[in-house]
């Protein structure tokens, strides 16, 4: 492999960093086309003779391989988030898109994530408060890197014992609670259709009567 194709994989690479990443949507559309301009730009110096065809071609299709089962993935992904989206709003929950702050592999990264959003129970305390996924800060922390934020108090010994359950229940999910004087949202990366869609809802429900 000569310095053009050397050059050709290392964007490639880089272009894939890029859509782990990145928060918008449609970052799989630069990959696509990333990937077919760079194979592009191997066969082209390969046709001039900046570099064999053999090895060109078998940048290639590693290339194209890459991005095939990026898009099968994404469309797996995509069709479990639709299935819970749709019965999210069967169930009567206000839904949208935000951009929160979640822990990830190099610290606090922004992740694109469902608004799931219901009434909450009026005079319901504490008035203001968010479930994190922070496994150290200001507030009352959980198992399995869970924290407790309120500037009103604590919560009352039976929304504990079901905030202890969320905890336990969803360890792994990227989901997280707030609340303030007249409803409550869950900020939820949806996947599992609408099984989990039902999980988070029933959740959603216990927590508004507090």
């Amino acid at each position: 492999m000569h310095n053009f194709n050397q050059g050709v994989l290392t964007l490639f690479a880089f272009l894939l960093v890029f859509e782990i990443f990145v928060v918008q949507r449609s970052k799989w559309v630069w990959v696509v086309a990333g990937a077919a301009l760079f194979s592009a730009g191997s066969l082209g110096a390969a046709s001039v003779g900046l570099e064999r065809w053999t090895v060109s071609i078998e940048l290639s299709i590693i290339m194209s391989s890459i991005c095939l089962g990026y898009l099968w993935f994404e469309r797996v992904t995509r069709q479990a988030e639709k299935m819970a989206r749709r019965h999210a709003v069967k169930l009567g929950l206000a839904v949208g898109d935000a951009v929160r702050e979640l822990p990830g592999v190099l610290g606090l990264e922004k992740t694109a994530l469902a608004r799931y959003a219901m009434p909450r129970k009026q005079g319901g305390t504490p008035k203001q408060w968010s479930f994190l996924r922070r496994s150290s800060g200001e507030g009352v922390p959980y198992p399995h890197g869970w924290l407790f934020t309120s500037k009103d108090g604590k919560a009352a010994d039976a929304m504990q014992a079901i905030l202890r359950g969320i905890a336990a229940q969803a360890r792994d999910e990227k989901l997280e609670f707030e609340a303030d004087e007249n409803e409550i949202c869950a900020y939820w990366k949806e996947w599992g259709g609408a099984d989990r869609a039902d999980d988070v809802h029933q959740w959603l429900e216990v927590l508004a009567q507090y």
